[in-house]
């Protein structure tokens, strides 16, 4: 029964191991990075599904061919949110914890108080780190353990951590040399703990994983495009408690010499028809609601638009935002409700001011003009070169707002109320972010406490009638000498009797 156990340990607290998983890890992230994602909310419907999907797939099929369905297969276009990634994240965080575990014992050891009384051999010059104080005047007999006190007493107002012992002795009470007859030691540490921050260190690591795993498995992003008014819900349609944002109006000035001096929205949110929260959100300033938050991020134009049968009955009035670019312009379409005719949708410049071709109404200022193309799919039901409907053009205008334009036998008019914009708000529950942010604050705690509080040791053996005290200063990588040369300097003037 154990012997599985053992063999698991040894495999989960392997570097090669660990290396592997990373790498594993790594490449998967980059596919994430290199193919496009689904959005959040194509995952929680299957329609939503289909149709990002089927972007997707006219976006990558002349280049991946039959591997398309594989990669689709694999969870390719869905990386971060898939159960093989949560899994290879949750396998890495095990991993650095049995590792950490396996390493426990050793670091508690390397950070154990250090034996005090050492024999001659440990002040031997010829070792690294050892050699001698000049003191002013030689400690008098009777006085060691005063001196060693008061010098003991200066160390651990510097932070040290200190200690005093009679000097090593042999099995049969005598001491280990002539010289240290009465000999005094005085043991000082400094930052002693400081390498078990280490395990804070791997305990970030450890959370800022599962933290990643949260917020992959958990987390929910949309992006969510809103027109003057409009209010669109967030997440599931019909999901108790569903969020409501509306976009109470999008402002971008411009400086006088045409740049955009600021993004804003003023955006409202609403839970079962009652308002929770407002705020004019920007790209740095989110409104955040319940764990939700809600950032600007991009905008664009957007035509307000009247569709009219011919005896004048309303059949569509809104926004239409130009969400895509054709020849260089702003681009959009839309369908004509109880008609299988469309509209084909640039907005343009009309630098000539007056009323645009075909349309109706009064002459415009310069400004904005939409050139509208309505067309229906052919009756015999004829395909284009790319396999979609062919199309027959029912009739084409420039329109400038208040014009409208149709044609004979169309069934419809169209008529432009107004040039507007749109706005981007992106929609963000993360749980796994507190989670990152401990992780992150706790790594670079680690990180500092170890590195920037290195370890160090000093032995002091001082011998009443002697005039030099016997040292061993032993620092690990990142200490300062310096620093210990002053506090060594300090030492010797207390030892002398300078300030005894």
């Amino acid at each position: 029964m154990l012997a599985p156990l053992i063999v698991l340990r040894a495999l989960l607290s392997n570097v090669s191991f660990a290396i592997a998983q990373i790498a594993a890890i790594a490449l998967a992230s980059t596919i994430g990075i290199a193919l496009r994602q689904l959005p959040d909310y194509a995952l929680t419907n299957a329609s939503d599904y289909a149709s990002e999907m089927g972007r997707l797939r006219a976006a990558y099929e002349p280049t991946l061919g039959p591997l398309l369905g594989i990669f689709e297969r694999l969870g390719f276009f869905r990386v971060f949110t898939s159960p093989w990634f949560v899994a290879l994240l949750a396998l890495l965080a095990v991993s650095i914890v049995v590792c950490t575990l396996d390493r426990v014992p050793k670091i508690w050891a390397s950070t154990a108080p250090s034996r005090v009384a050492q024999p001659d051999e440990f002040f031997a010059a010829w070792l690294p780190g050892r050699g001698t104080l000049q003191l002013t005047a030689a400690v008098p007999q009777g006085a060691t353990a005063e001196r060693a006190n008061a010098a003991a007493a200066l160390l651990r107002r510097s932070g040290w951590e200190t200690s005093i012992a009679a000097a090593a002795t042999t099995a049969d009470g005598a001491t280990t040399g002539a010289t240290t007859t009465g000999a005094t030691i005085v043991h000082a540490d400094r930052n002693r703990r400081s390498y078990r921050f280490t395990l804070v260190m791997h305990a970030g690591l450890v959370l800022i994983l599962v933290g990643a795993a949260v917020s992959g498995a958990l987390g929910y992003t949309q992006g969510i495009l809103l027109t003057d008014g409009e209010a669109l819900p967030v997440g599931t349609i019909g999901a108790k408690g569903t969020l409501v944002v509306q976009n109470r109006g999008f402002s971008a000035p411009r400086s006088a010499t045409g740049t955009f001096l600021d993004f804003t929205t003023d955006l409202a949110v609403y839970i079962d028809g009652a308002q929770v929260a407002e705020q004019i959100v920007r790209v740095n300033e989110p409104l955040r609601y319940e764990g939700w938050s809600f950032h600007q991020n991009f905008f664009g134009p957007s035509a307000k638009l009247e569709v009219r049968d011919v005896v004048g009955d309303l059949l569509w009035s809104g926004d239409a935002p130009f969400t895509a670019v054709a020849d260089g312009s702003p681009y959009a379409t839309l369908p004509i409700p109880g008609s299988d005719a469309g509209l084909e949708l640039q907005l343009r410049r009309n630098a000539t001011g007056g009323s645009g071709a075909g349309g109706s109404g009064a002459s415009s200022e310069t400004g904005a003009v939409v050139f509208v193309v309505a067309s229906r799919p052919d009756p015999s039901g004829a395909l284009a070169t790319d396999g979609s409907p062919l199309l027959t053009p029912i009739f084409a205008s420039v329109i400038a707002p208040g014009e409208s334009a149709s044609a004979p036998g169309a069934g419809f008019s169209v008529k432009l109320e107004s040039i507007g914009s749109y706005t981007g708000i992106i929609a963000r529950r993360d749980p796994g972010a507190p989670i990152i942010w401990l992780a992150a604050a706790l790594i670079v705690g680690g990180l500092a406490f170890t590195l920037r509080r290195p370890r160090t040791r000093l032995w002091l053996r001082v011998t009443p009638g002697s005039p030099e005290v016997e040292a061993a200063l032993l620092v690990d990588r990142g200490a300062d000498p310096v620093s210990s040369a002053r506090t060594l300097e300090r030492v010797a003037a207390i030892l002398g009797g300078e300030s005894a």
